[in-house]
């Protein structure tokens, strides 16, 4: 078997992981969840330790159900038909998603109520503003889990090419809102302005997507964006 380099493999990594979203619904609940309880977790002010942990339940559930969906198809490549032990085989990768689940639950629920205990003691307003970073890739989240979305109801185009929804508008519209939340200067934001313009003229100029679909990315990411920094000012964060 002839090597491959790293960019090739890591193309094929992406590859595997659309597979999972667009054929396992459970996958696309996976990612649902996970981006509201970065929101959350943005919204209540959870500690750096609290963020990481929240960011190691949720690797371990998709960790679990891409590796189930790896068993699943392996099991069917090799029993077609039924048979008992195939069924075993399926039940059991089912089983590891159930416990990572669990797992993540408990973990989830730990963070947040005691967040919540905090918030009725002290009032949210004590609690340190989350980082800018936490922020930004709580809006990250939100964003590809939006497009993703998407793109699976809109019924064309690819997790990397095309579809309903102009990931690369939503990505770079996004970056705009954040720059403007992040800065002051009102020369920086008219730069990120023009440069999410530009990625959007891209994608329609090179033909990948119309016109309507990079509107709609761009909405997208103006909807998330404006919702989670408006929040987040409303409650003094920043």
């Amino acid at each position: 078997m002839r090597s491959r380099s790293p960019m090739e493999s890591f193309r094929h990594a992406i590859e595997g992981l659309a597979y999972v979203l667009y054929t396992h619904r459970h996958m696309r609940y996976h990612f649902l969840i996970g981006a509201v309880v970065l929101l959350v977790s943005a919204i209540l002010r959870v500690t750096r330790v609290e963020l990481l942990l929240l960011f190691v339940a949720i690797t371990l559930v998709v960790l679990a159900e891409v590796f189930n969906t790896a068993l699943e198809t392996m099991v069917d490549l090799a029993s077609p038909e039924f048979h008992p032990l195939a069924k075993v085989a399926k039940d059991i990768g089912g089983g590891g998603v159930l416990v990572a689940c669990i797992g993540a639950t408990l973990i989830g629920g730990g963070v947040f109520v005691r967040a919540d205990v905090l918030e009725r003691l002290q009032g949210v307003q004590a609690r340190p503003a989350p980082h800018a970073l936490h922020i930004v890739l709580v809006g990250l989240t939100t964003v590809v889990v939006a497009v993703i979305i998407g793109k699976l109801w809109g019924g064309h185009g690819t997790l990397f090419r095309g579809g309903l929804v102009s990931a690369h508008s939503a990505l770079a519209f996004f970056c705009f809102v954040s720059v403007c939340y992040l800065s002051t200067d009102v020369l920086v934001w008219s730069l990120s302005f023009v440069l999410a313009l530009l990625v959007a003229q891209s994608r329609v100029e090179t033909g990948v997507h119309t016109l309507r679909e990079v509107l709609i990315g761009g909405a997208v990411a103006l909807v998330v964006g404006g919702g989670l920094y408006g929040v987040l000012a409303m409650r003094g964060g920043g």
